[in-house]
């Protein structure tokens, strides 16, 4: 950390000097920025150019940032899930029906007038064909009808729900634009029968919007399944989390461990690692380009202004001042391309998108979500830019000879 600061000092310390010559140094400034509206076509061209990379940027980070989203609002604090230890996963986890049960009764749930609140799962992957001609894999979830209403978000749209015993299923909006025969009353081949499409749901944008959801036991007869893949369990509140967990992962008897859903959904969040991978190696390339691009159209206006510099240093403005106000000059019109960039990027925002979670080996839909978060570091991106690639044609600028400038 220390060697971190001491690399930045020189940097801060020159970003503090550039907002006290703002203040300290108006004149000259100014003029640079009158420069900027009388060059119209090169600013709009550098500031447009600025712009497309700012707005790739916010883009590409957008995708992260809808599959964070996806997972996080998935969980609640006050359930847990129950797994075989070492799972990690729903898909890898296998519970037998006597442990089930023993979990179903268990003294730290939940309970209303139903019983305690809880849900045996399964969760399994079919391949479906895509709109665009493709494959991919689809998480099925086969889950109790206690299931449903334990998880909040999600709201029928069209037809109903599922009923047990009658190899129904309900499919979520957002996979129907992207996968084919999905629609309300069609009929879709799953473990040797076909399964009629009784409903479609939303779930606020949550991983469950990637699911396929029918009745646990009609799922696990179908996919000849012998144990369920997790159990879900609401607790009295999160602050009975801890002890849960705890109690689960003690008991002989299970030989299982739970964890926070949450917690769990928080784990799958890294399914975004590649497209954060990508998106820095993006970032790194159009961050270079932009700079040179940046640096070409400085150095460009310092040349054809000579004779400008040379009468500033005349009436009496120092090398410093020179320096700042061509600084300057750059940072603002990178501020502005970057700012136009942000605004371009929210045309992208809720376009739904998927990819395939190399943890559970299934298609996860999501959208592109553009915060103003997001917004705001693609502004800081495109100040760095123009912070960088205006250094050294402001420093050109200050270190003109008097004699050179004034001959143009």
């Amino acid at each position: 950390m220390a060697i971190l600061l001491l690399v930045l000092a020189p940097f801060l310390a020159y970003l503090l000097w550039l907002v006290w010559a703002l203040l300290a140094y108006p004149i000259p400034i100014s003029y640079n920025l009158r420069s900027l509206w009388q060059r119209k076509v090169t600013t709009l061209t550098t500031a447009a150019a600025i712009a497309m990379v700012v707005g790739i940027f916010v883009v590409v980070l957008s995708l992260a940032q809808g599959l964070s989203v996806a997972f996080v609002s998935s969980g609640r604090e006050d359930q847990a899930l129950v797994l075989r230890p070492n799972a990690r996963f729903e898909l890898n986890s296998a519970i037998e029906r006597d442990r089930i049960r023993i979990l179903q009764v268990h003294p730290l749930l939940a309970r209303d007038a139903q019983g305690p609140i809880c849900s045996a799962e399964v969760v399994v992957v079919k391949l479906f064909p895509m709109a665009d001609g493709s494959d991919s894999n689809v998480t099925i979830r086969g889950l109790e009808a206690r299931g449903l209403a334990m998880r909040p978000q999600i709201r029928l749209l069209e037809g109903r729900w599922f009923r047990p015993g009658l190899s129904e299923v309900v499919v979520p909006r957002k996979m129907q634009g992207r996968f084919s025969g999905l629609e309300l009353g069609r009929s879709i081949r799953m473990g040797g029968r076909a399964w009629e499409i009784v409903g479609v749901f939303e779930a606020g944008g949550s991983s469950f919007e990637s699911e396929i959801f029918s009745d646990v036991n009609d799922v696990m007869q179908a996919f000849k399944r012998n144990s369920y893949s997790s159990l879900l369990a609401r607790l009295d509140s999160a602050e009975r989390l801890p002890e849960f967990t705890r109690a689960v992962d003690e008991d002989k008897r299970l030989k299982l461990e739970a964890v926070g859903e949450r917690a769990y959904f928080k784990e799958l969040t890294k399914a975004g690692d590649p497209i954060r991978v990508l998106g820095n190696l993006i970032t790194f390339i159009l961050t270079t380009a932009a700079v040179f691009a940046a640096m070409n159209t400085m150095f460009a206006a310092v040349a054809s202004r000579t004779k400008e510099i040379g009468t500033l240093r005349a009436i009496g403005f120092r090398q410093r001042e020179i320096l700042a106000s061509f600084q300057w000059e750059a940072i603002i019109l990178c501020g502005a391309g970057g700012s136009l960039g942000s605004v371009l990027a929210l045309f992208a925002n809720g376009i739904q998108t998927g990819t395939t979670s190399f943890d559970t080996f299934s298609d996860v839909s999501f959208a592109f979500t553009i915060t103003p978060e997001l917004m705001l570091q693609g502004v800081a991106f495109s100040l760095v830019m123009g912070l960088l690639g205006g250094f050294l044609p402001a420093w050109r600028a200050s270190r003109i000879p008097l004699t050179e400038a004034m001959k143009g």
